[in-house]
Parts: C-alpha cells; sequence; structure tokens
C-alpha cells in the first residue's frame, strides 16, 4: 500500500488555455457569422411574403421589387436600396411564359480577424405562384 503512486490526475493550466482559446474562437465566429445568417433568413422571409401577397398586388415587377424592400427594410436590412434593388433583386420568367420566379442574388461578407472575411453568396429563387399562400 505504501507504493500508491503519488501523481496527481487532472488538466494543466495549459490545457485549460487551450479549450479557452477554443472556445474563444467559436464565440467569434458565431458572432461574426450570426449578422450573415439573420439577414440570409429575413431575406427568405421577404421572399415568402411576397408570395403571399394577392396575385393582382404583384403584377409588374416594379410591384414586387416594391412590396420585396418594404419587408426587408421593416427588418433592418440595409443591402437593399431603391437604387440597389434592381440589381439584386430580379423576376424571371419561364421559357414557356406561364410561371414567375422571383430571385434574390447578392454577396455578404463581414470581417472575422484582420484580413480574414466570411463572405456569404446568397442566390436563392423562388416561384410567384397565381394562389396566395399562408
Amino acid at each position: 500500500m505504501k507504493h500508491i503512486s503519488q501523481r496527481q490526475g487532472g488538466m494543466t493550466a495549459l490545457g485549460i488555455f487551450i479549450i479557452l482559446a477554443m472556445i474563444a474562437c467559436f464565440v467569434v465566429f458565431g458572432l461574426r457569422a450570426f449578422p450573415l445568417y439573420n439577414e440570409y433568413l429575413t431575406v427568405q422571409s421577404a421572399m415568402q411574403s411576397v408570395v403571399g401577397r394577392m396575385p393582382d398586388d404583384r403584377k409588374t415587377t416594379k410591384q414586387i421589387r416594391t412590396i420585396f424592400l418594404r419587408n426587408v427594410e421593416l427588418n433592418n436590412v440595409e443591402r437593399f436600396t431603391d437604387q440597389s434593388i434592381k440589381e439584386l433583386v430580379n423576376v424571371k420568367k419561364s421559357k414557356d411564359g406561364k410561371k414567375k420566379y422571383l430571385n434574390v442574388k447578392y454577396q455578404a461578407s463581414n470581417k472575422l480577424f484582420k484580413n480574414i472575411y466570411l463572405m456569404m453568396d446568397v442566390d436563392e429563387t423562388i416561384e410567384l405562384t397565381g394562389k396566395v399562400t399562408q
């Protein structure tokens, strides 16, 4: 019984610092990525609200862009303005001309560290059906 090991088992200070550094990296990444992802979800929600409007309210491309712009402005997305919406939001027709599609295409970036950026490339398309969706 006298030869029981006197070594303690546990974490060293270096091990704790490494784990804390890893956790800090994940937190910084999450804090930088969250606004991009939140904006993406807001854009998807605005697209769904355009589809949810009455077909008579969204006959022209200008009406569709206006409805979309109101919805993203309501959620404080500053990327879409009166000037930029023509470049970022398009209405396309199918080859047979019977269906219309709302397309939103843009790139969003956020600084992660010194010269390292997170970039999200958004290219979403949704069909503008003749029915009102709930």
